[in-house]
């Protein structure tokens, strides 16, 4: 989709600020909060990125009213194709670790994916709820749905795709606070939080083509959920393994893995039908 004559400034504006919105609700329903790991604290977060959620898309919603036909269909919140919606980005995600999985299988640790209790526990825990489920939903929604739809609307997709990570990324910096809370430097917290920036702005390349392609909700979260699950692909600790044949099988699955992930992209061999 190409720019939008009607869209305004001011509508890039907004686009730019839901982002810096939800960060800052999350921030403020903690206020004074000393671990973002603790209970107590992820709960308050919780709210304030539930709101930030609501009015997000509220905000959203009455820019687009008199533009588009079904804001909601404009936004991505729909429930058609939900197989497709859930199969595609996890299709993408087991490609793009692929070298992660048969890394587990050779250290032994990929059956903790099928142990009930380890489930049970993941599901008990407040930070793999936060992790796992609410952070990608609540994030999505508002950095995606919301921010990078509007932003669409101004800049188009190529100028959205480079643009539209950025505030996600620029987000991650409000952790120096709580990194300096838990006694760490400031010239530790930045450059933590620099890297971070890095690895996330790819990563928001990649869910925000993921939302631009196929204006499907669950897409970009799904994707989120499995980015989140498994943390940044273990290629560098490819070379710790003493075994030729080990080390041999590894750098082939995660490069066979990467090179399959992005012939999905290109191909969107199996991408729930865009509803525009």
């Amino acid at each position: 989709m190409e720019k939008i004559a009607g869209a305004n400034g001011s509508t890039l504006i907004v686009s730019i600020l839901l982002p810096l919105s939800y960060v800052s609700l999350v921030q403020l329903f903690d206020y004074n909060g000393t671990n973002r790991n603790e209970e107590k604290s992820i709960r308050k977060r919780f709210f304030g990125a539930i709101l930030s959620n609501l009015a997000s898309i509220s905000i959203t919603y009455y820019y687009l009213k008199d533009e588009v036909s079904s804001p909601f269909l404009e936004m991505g919140i729909r429930f058609d194709h939900i197989g497709e919606a859930i199969s595609y980005p996890m299709t993408l995600g087991f490609s793009l670790y692929f070298g992660q999985f048969v890394m587990m299988y050779i250290d032994r640790t990929i059956h903790y994916y099928f142990d009930i209790d380890e489930w049970k526990r993941s599901f008990r825990s407040l930070q793999w709820i936060r992790d796992i489920i609410v952070g990608p939903i609540t994030e999505e929604i508002a950095f995606r749905c919301c921010s990078a739809v509007l932003m669409n609307r101004c800049l188009g997709a190529k100028w959205t795709l480079f643009c539209a990570p950025l505030p996600f990324a620029i987000s991650h910096f409000h952790h120096i606070f709580d990194d300096q809370r838990r006694g760490h430097s400031l010239a530790h917290s930045i450059l933590q939080r620099t890297f971070q920036f890095c690895y996330t702005f790819v990563f928001g390349l990649f869910v925000t083509h993921l939302m631009l392609t196929t204006r499907h909700f669950i897409v970009p979260i799904v994707a989120h959920m499995i980015c989140n699950s498994q943390g940044l692909p273990l290629y560098w600790a490819v070379g710790n393994y003493p075994n030729r044949r080990d080390r041999f099988i590894l750098y082939i699955s995660y490069t066979a893995g990467l090179l399959l992930c992005i012939y999905q992209l290109k191909s969107q061999h199996g991408m729930p039908t865009p509803n525009f």
